[in-house]
């Protein structure tokens, strides 16, 4: 799964913006963008800024609730062959957990 880092840079990539643009709407230099890219720390704050700039929504998933997201988002997504659609090629920031289903 990819790392909270990957899915800001995927997705400032998809929206086009490059690391300097990105760090201009957010009062930041391009240099901080390109350290929280390749995996520095990220506060709160930021990440929130980001995500405001991206139009992304950053949520907390309960562990036991993962692979149910998962699989709204592939339902959501019109994705039905289950075959080419696994629910887990979906990424959820951080990922799934080897415990989450230990947790139900």
């Amino acid at each position: 799964m990819a790392s909270i880092q990957d899915q800001l840079r995927q997705s400032r990539e998809v929206k086009d913006l490059t690391q300097s643009e990105m760090g201009a709407r957010i009062g930041q230099p391009q240099s901080a963008v390109s350290r929280i890219e390749r995996g520095g720390d990220l506060r709160v704050s930021t990440l929130l800024e980001m995500a405001r700039v991206l139009g992304v929504e950053p949520v907390l998933i309960p562990k036991h609730l993962i692979a149910a997201v998962q699989a709204l988002l592939v339902h959501a997504s019109g994705q039905r062959d289950t075959e080419t659609s696994d629910a887990e090629s979906i990424p959820l920031v951080g990922g799934a957990p080897e415990d989450a289903e230990d947790n139900k």
